[in-house]
């Protein structure tokens, strides 16, 4: 079974990571953090047994996060308010350690010892959705008396489409929200140059090769170039996977055209890898590059980066949605929700209940506030708190901008894989390693391997 393959896998990287233990790397997305010694890292939590749930007058359902500071403060509050509306269930919230956390899921799940719910992509679902772990949340959600009415058309469609492709009449993922990414750049450099921000990946190109010519910095990066790779593709039209034969879809002539443009910008010095910094937001504050694109909730990190005003080095920030060029309008979809692995019906109609509570439209915003998220429910967007708060987070108000847009790409077995041979073709042939034929053309060789090895 694909779980328990993986977790041979991760146990096998876990104890070599703890025998070459090196100082974590600061991230710069506040969507997985490592919390503060609050758990005890070697032990996986023991659910309540039967008897316990018996003593307690509600049913006990648990979750496992990885949030810290006002992240935890927020969904905690949330948790308790939930709790304090309720006669039958009790929601518990246990912290678990960032860097051990997927290893102990898979742990926990194969040995009948998983929470009640988790947060999952809907990359991360497909496996335990294969193996049987989910649970299909669909006959809750349209249950006529205690469903969710309008569930799936107040959905925003990328999304709702990410969360269909297992089946029209199952729902094994409840969306909660999304980050997302748009395009930060130095607006005093713009602005001395006489330049808008780009909107097309044409204006993308025409604009740092000004920004490398008038400061000799590269004018544009992006923190993730196999998204940015999946986003060059989609707009100009091109497929991705086939579901049904398992096999890659990418239009050759698009797929090699799109990486020779980006490497070709590499070797000229006018776009740049992010190499070893990992996340561009202190090359980016250094004023070493002149754009970005990273994600929306990195916006914190950009403002660390950039000197205080007054101080030598100190610059205006924009930020603007990712730039549309194609007949297709796309940006990533990066969209997130929790899954149930209880396999009680009752655990599971609880799991249900909270998830009501948690994205009905009050609940929502005010988790994007805390968190600087976006929406995927399009009540919740058009709320007039959502929206003032948008409005005043440049970041976060690109990617609304931007969210109508919101693409789907499959979820099957081998789709992480693929994402990984993204990375390698890109670097390989930016850096001169392999022509953008070749490298292609071992890319998709490589995915098909992949996606077909779990058949």
């Amino acid at each position: 079974m694909k779980i328990y393959k993986c977790f041979a896998l991760l146990l096998l990287v876990t104890l070599i990571i703890t025998a070459c233990a090196a100082p974590a790397k600061t991230t710069d997305v506040p969507v997985a953090e490592e919390p503060v010694g609050t758990v005890d890292s070697n032990a996986i939590v023991e659910q309540p047994s039967t008897e316990d749930a018996a003593s307690v007058e509600k049913i006990q359902i648990t979750t496992w996060h990885t949030l810290t500071d006002h992240h935890l403060e927020a969904y905690q509050k949330i948790i308790d308010d939930f709790n304090a509306s309720q006669d039958k269930y009790e929601v518990v919230a246990l912290q678990q350690p960032w860097a051990e956390y997927d290893a102990k899921l898979l742990q926990a799940v194969s040995t009948g010892t998983a929470p009640d719910f988790v947060g999952m992509f809907p990359s991360e679902a497909i496996n335990f959705i294969e193996d049987g772990y989910l649970y299909d949340m669909a006959e809750f959600i349209n249950d006529p008396e205690i469903g969710i009415p309008n569930f799936s058309e107040n959905l925003l469609p990328g999304v709702l489409e990410g969360i269909k492709q297992w089946g029209l009449d199952k729902i094994y993922l409840i969306p909660t929200g999304m980050t997302g990414e748009v395009l930060f750049y130095n607006k005093t450099m713009l602005d001395e140059l006489g330049l808008l921000p780009p909107t097309t990946w044409s204006e993308v190109e025409s604009v740092s090769k000004a920004i490398y010519k008038k400061y000799g910095v590269p004018g544009f990066g992006t923190d993730s170039i196999i998204d940015t790779y999946q986003t060059l593709v989609m707009q100009a039209g091109s497929s991705y996977i086939d579901v049904d034969t398992k096999t890659m879809a990418i239009d050759r002539k698009i797929g090699i055209e799109k990486l020779n443009w980006f490497a070709k910008g590499v070797k000229e010095g006018y776009f740049r890898l992010v190499g070893e910094d990992h996340y561009f937001s202190n090359p980016f504050g250094s004023q070493a590059v002149g754009m970005y694109i990273g994600s929306s909730a990195g916006i914190d990190y950009v403002y660390a980066a950039i000197p205080a005003k007054g101080e030598a080095g100190y610059f205006e920030v924009g930020a603007v949605a990712v730039p549309q060029e194609g007949p297709v309008k796309y940006i990533s979809n990066w969209s997130h929700g929790d899954v149930c692995l209880s396999k009680d019906k009752e655990h599971a109609r609880g799991v249900y209940e909270f998830e009501k509570f948690y994205i009905s439209t009050p609940v929502s915003v005010e988790w994007a506030k805390a968190f600087g998220s976006a929406l995927v429910y399009k009540d919740a967007i058009a709320d007039p708190e959502f929206v003032e708060f948008a409005s005043s987070n440049i970041a976060l108000q690109a990617l609304t901008e931007g969210l109508q847009y919101v693409g789907f790409l499959p979820s099957i077995y081998g789709t992480d894989t693929v994402r990984t041979e993204i990375d390698k073709m890109v670097q390989s042939v930016a850096l001169g390693v392999s022509d953008a034929e070749t490298a292609f053309d071992a890319f998709i060789q490589a995915s098909n391997a992949a996606l077909q090895s779990g058949q």
